[in-house]
């Protein structure tokens, strides 16, 4: 068997192929052809990144050890999540909040956000252990090199992949978790004849990508979300500024070669911050949108997400929002009873005059509003809009503060990421009808990231701060248009409003993309998925939408060809996916996680195919002789 690609997803797969083989009594001799560039497990979290660049996952919700709610009995050996890995190594967190070392600083605790390279610490230590202590019969071999092709043959049953040095892997089985491919970046775009504008189409890898950002000049940053956030990051901090905080207030002190950054995008609206988590359980239950709930629902075929599935959700949403208020105002005896009147009431088909007559007690609340708060922004010029947008922050950053136990709107917003598995069983394998799933993922989910998927709480805060200090600007309002300037302006960039009473336009020197594009199959920048996309082993979700760009997979996660022929000796795990199956942007958590399902699930199902070949006496290669190359 072989795994091309070698990120979180691909080291889950080893573990698994591992855990099964060792387990398994009729295995004898199980060969793994592991393909990757660094080889490392690392993936896309290189450990030469700097502090500054952040997760957005707490580091006591990461853990490469699956538990028995993912995986049942088949659990391997045990092994400490992120947060006991940092805490065995004795390492602390510095007073910037950021820069973590053995020296210095206070304990780390599991809801802290940490350094993205000590995640790629941790994956690669996970890979090397999870080589080191394989089973007699399972034999690993390492290809540092691309693959470069992959060819299916019907008639053998066997896969051949090319690899980017001109070896050739023969293989029965194939596990493709290529994670973030990327696309082809577009063309050089020219003003004026004979001008090339300055401009970033990819932020990442930083600060490498906006090395060439010149102190004092001027840059537009399209985005307010993590990737943005860390493009600030690198042109703030990265560049030799620093925060300061006393008496809860958060200041900048510039370090001399940062740029003067203007900050827009699309919906003008800035993203909610990740709120104190004092707690890694949670104590949500789902009421209305219940896995049954969607069961029920899909057994009727394909559904509108908006007409069947958001109600629901915002029901989730009010039932999160007056738990919460009862636990603040009342106590927990008293919000124990409010949930169990909830339950009651939707079991019988009256759950919405419960919640009313919640809304009569604590006061009204609309989830829609809160879910999409857009009708609040100030747009009269370019000014009042930036007030707005620093008020709104400040307001958030308040609410966040109290964490999830005492803000009753971080406890309704939370919701959408408690349901998020469960909106899976929704959307997974065609679970939406096409159109509906274009406006979920286009329209939905990017108002699902901006409540529950934003930057951590210091982000926004030093957001503010970069403000304060002039650095940062935010003065275009939603959706400006952005051209190549003419005139005086040639070779640079001309922002306009587009949604302000009072319009604003300016021109800046360079133009960086605030986000990572998502995996699309026919741009790819990868030559594999080009070449599979060629052979029609790979054939896009929705032909002809120029929406949903990603491949699309059958309920076992094999690929699925144009013809609608499963690919059943190979499996597509990860990002590519995206809309066949939903949320595929995650790291393994402890105890219960889709990652590990997907893995487990796969590994059984390849082991489960050599078994039925070997009862039928289908001729079986033997393994390669190599041994690992570790």
């Amino acid at each position: 068997m072989c795994i091309i690609g070698l990120g979180s997803r691909g080291c889950s797969v080893l573990e698994r192929i591992s855990t099964l083989a060792q387990n398994s009594t009729s295995l004898s001799s199980v060969s793994v052809d592991v393909v990757d560039p660094a080889s490392s497990g690392q993936g896309l979290h290189a450990t030469d990144q700097p502090d500054y660049l952040l997760l957005n996952t707490l580091c006591g919700e990461i853990s490469m050890f699956p538990g028995e709610e993912s995986v049942g009995a088949e659990t391997g050996k045990d092994g400490p999540g992120l947060y006991e890995w940092v805490t065995e190594r004795g390492l602390r967190l510095g007073p910037d909040g950021r820069t973590v070392s053995t020296t210095g600083g206070r304990a780390i605790a599991p809801d802290d956000f940490l350094p993205r390279r000590l995640l790629g610490e941790y994956l690669q230590w996970f890979f090397e252990r999870t080589c080191r202590l394989a089973p007699e019969n399972v034999r690993i071999r390492l290809h540092r090199f691309a693959a470069v092709d992959l060819e299916p043959d019907e008639e053998t049953g066997t896969t051949r992949i090319t690899l980017a040095d001109g070896t050739l892997i023969e293989t029965d089985f194939a596990f493709l978790t290529l994670g973030h491919v990327g696309n082809k970046r577009p063309g050089k775009l020219r003003g004026n004849p004979g001008t090339v504008l300055r401009r970033v189409t990819d932020p990442y890898p930083l600060p490498e990508s906006v090395a060439g950002v010149e102190p004092g000049s001027s840059v537009a940053v399209a985005g307010f979300g993590l990737s943005a956030m860390d493009t600030v990051a690198a042109l703030t901090v990265g560049r030799g500024g620093t925060f300061s905080r006393e008496s809860g207030r958060v200041r900048y002190l510039a370090g001399g070669a940062e740029p003067r950054i203007v900050l827009y995008s699309r919906s003008g609206m800035p993203f909610r911050v990740r709120p104190k988590r004092p707690e890694m359980t949670s104590r949500f239950q789902p009421v209305a949108l219940t896995r049954e709930v969607v069961a029920s629902l899909r057994s009727a075929g394909p559904l509108d997400f908006d007409e069947r599935l958001l109600p629901l959700l915002m029901s989730e949403m009010r039932i999160a929002y007056h738990r919460c208020r009862t636990l603040v105002e009342e106590g927990p005896a008293a919000e124990e009873a409010v949930a169990a009147d909830l339950v009651q009431a939707t079991a019988s088909g009256k759950l919405t005059a419960a919640l009313d007559l919640l809304d009569q007690v604590h006061g009204a609340f609309d989830p829609a509003a809160l879910w999409d708060p857009s009708a609040t922004m100030d747009r009269r010029d370019s000014a009042s809009y930036q007030r707005w947008f620093a008020d709104t922050v400040r307001d958030d950053l308040a609410e966040a503060d109290k964490g999830l136990t005492l803000s009753p709107l971080k406890a309704a917003l939370e919701a959408f990421r408690e349901v998020r598995d469960i909106l899976r069983d929704a959307v997974n394998f065609r679970g939406l009808t096409g159109p509906s799933l274009e406006e979920f993922l286009c329209r939905t989910v990017p108002l699902m990231n901006r409540a529950v998927v934003g930057p951590q709480r210091d982000r926004y805060a030093e957001l503010l701060a970069l403000a304060d200090a002039g650095i940062v600007r935010f003065p275009l309002g939603p959706a400006p248009l952005v051209a190549p300037g003419q005139g005086e302006d040639t070779g640079r960039w001309t922002l306009a409003s587009t949604r302000l009473e009072d319009p604003h336009h300016e021109s800046v020197d360079w133009l960086c993309a605030g986000n990572a594009p998502w995996p699309a199959l026919e741009t790819s920048a990868s030559p594999l998925v080009r070449s599979l996309h060629r052979r029609r082993v790979l054939s896009p979700l929705l032909p002809g939408s120029d929406r949903v760009a990603t491949a699309d997979v059958d309920e076992a996660l094999h690929p699925v060809g144009p013809d609608g022929t499963s690919h059943r000796r190979l499996w597509l795990i990860g990002p590519l996916t995206e809309g066949a199956t939903f949320y595929n942007h995650l790291i393994p958590t402890p105890g219960y996680s889709r990652a590990f399902v997907d893995a487990h699930r796969c590994v059984a199902d390849m082991f489960g195919q050599f078994t039925r070949e070997q009862r039928a006496d289908t001729p079986v290669r033997p393994a390669p002789k190599e041994t690992s190359c570790l």
